[in-house]
């Protein structure tokens, strides 16, 4: 009877064992390659949207700061930038625009390229290389402006 009851112990211990160990183990369920994208996209989407007003802000005060002429020009290419964007959004919703990218490669990379030389100014506070720098960028996104344009068939 004694052996009996130290083999009943012993099983009941394992299996609370058991159940403790599966319980407290990690979840590690499998997203695909897709929904992990997907979901990715959609955050980095939100912190877009989030975080747009406050860098145009940051190039405000930058743009106040070191390149004092170039204010309004920043306000006007926001302005039209913010505009050209709720009717890119309202004419994909009407189904009028093609499938495909809004932004070209070229744009993309020029922009890689000048973020990079932006971190880096800002980084070292390199003031002579912000003032050449945020006149550049207001330009760019000018640029921008023209690519929306051409893509709602505004601008030949």
């Amino acid at each position: 009877m004694k052996r009996f009851h130290q083999l009943f112990l012993l099983t009941q211990v394992l299996l609370v064992a058991s159940i403790v160990v599966t319980s407290l183990a990690p979840v590690q369920a499998e997203v695909s390659g897709e929904e992990g994208k997907q979901e990715c996209y959609q955050h980095e989407k939100e912190i877009t949207k989030d975080l747009k007003v406050h860098f145009d802000f940051y190039y405000e005060l930058l743009a106040e700061k070191f390149a004092p002429t170039e204010i309004e020009k920043w306000k006007e290419i926001r302005s039209e930038r913010d505009l050209l964007q709720k009717k890119l959004k309202e004419a994909k919703q009407k189904g009028e625009l093609e499938n495909g990218e809004a932004i070209d490669n070229a744009w993309l990379d020029r922009h890689s390229e000048l973020h990079d030389s932006f971190n880096v100014a800002v980084e070292k506070r390199d003031e002579e290389l912000l003032t050449q720098l945020i006149p550049q960028m207001f330009e760019h996104y000018a640029v921008l402006n023209k690519v929306y344009k051409k893509r709602l068939n505004l601008e030949n």
